[in-house]
Formats: structure tokens, C-alpha cells, sequence
């Protein structure tokens, strides 16, 4: 994780919050407890960039770097609101070339459609590496519980889907 540059003031603070943590985890609150004290009440705002930077404005603008593609599958999921099964990722095969072509540094179509081929593979080996991908990233700089509010995540229609309403997304052109 980075290295982070604080000030003294700053810096106790961070030792104050680490000491209460230590507290509440004494009285028995875990992790998943204590995030889910001190959560917000609901997603905020996404704003996703081509430099491949994923910021959270409303959690500080934490920022979150995503390959092109995973900012690709990303990009696409949070398109439709209503979510994309895995099975019916292929039907959306052409869009999810024209945003990987916007993303990439490749101009070579041949390797713009074998990436995308990957993501659209019935083992959805690739797929699912991405999504795994991504959910960690997010993790790593949220939290498990506001990472859930950001993630791709499968339903149990199959369907996938990022809960952010979509009035909160902002997405490159």
C-alpha cells in the first residue's frame, strides 16, 4: 500500500483512531462490526476516467487504478443498471470493443478482439479473474463493506450488477 505523507496533527489522530479501534475490537467487534458501524448510509458518487482511474469523490476521492480491462468490463456494467448475465455477456461483444479500443493503448484490432474474446469466453476464466480484480482493488482502499456498494457483484439471477444508482456515475466520453 502507498506511503502516505502526514503531519503531526494528522498523525496523532491516526494513532488516536487506531487506539479506539483497538478498544472496540476488545469488546469484541470485528472488522465487518466495526465497518458496518461507521459506514455510510448508502453509495456515493463514481467517477471513472480513460486514464483508468476510478475516484470515489464522497470517500475522500480515493482514487483506484483499473487496467483497460477492467475498466472495460466496469465501464460496460455500469452502462446498464440493470445488470448483464454472464451468459449473455457475448451479446454486448461489439460495445465491449468499442469501449476496450477507447481504453487500450493497442490499435491493432486483432489484439483489441483477443482481449475481449477473453472476457467473453464461456469459462469466464477471464471474467472472472477481472471481477475478482476489481472487488480487491476496491477492498484494499474502502473497505470490504463500502467496496460491496462499489463491486461487481452476481445476483441470484445470475445477472451482474454494480448497486451505485446511475445518477451518481460519471463516465468518459
Amino acid at each position: 500500500m502507498e506511503q502516505l505523507m502526514l503531519d503531526d496533527d494528522t498523525r496523532a489522530l491516526v494513532l488516536a483512531v487506531k487506539d479506539l479501534l483497538k478498544d472496540l475490537r476488545a469488546r469484541g467487534l470485528n472488522d465487518d462490526a466495526i465497518d458496518a458501524l461507521i459506514r455510510r448510509d448508502g453509495p456515493g458518487r463514481i467517477v471513472l476516467d480513460r486514464n483508468g482511474i476510478l475516484t470515489l469523490p464522497d470517500y475522500g476521492n480515493v482514487t483506484i487504478y483499473l487496467n483497460p480491462i477492467e475498466r472495460t468490463l466496469y465501464t460496460l456494467l455500469l452502462r446498464y443498471d440493470k445488470g448483464i448475465s454472464a451468459d449473455d455477456i457475448w451479446m454486448y461483444y461489439d460495445e465491449l470493443c468499442d469501449i476496450y479500443r477507447k481504453q487500450t493503448v493497442y490499435d491493432d484490432p486483432d489484439q483489441i478482439e483477443a482481449a475481449v474474446d477473453a472476457l467473453c469466453d464461456d469459462d469466464r476464466a477471464t471474467l472472472q479473474t477481472n471481477i475478482s480484480r476489481i472487488k480487491r482493488k476496491l477492498v484494499e482502499k474502502v473497505g470490504k463493506i463500502a467496496a460491496d456498494q462499489y463491486a461487481i457483484v452476481r445476483g441470484r439471477d445470475g445477472v451482474y450488477r454494480i448497486a451505485v444508482s446511475r445518477d451518481l456515475v460519471t463516465l468518459p466520453v
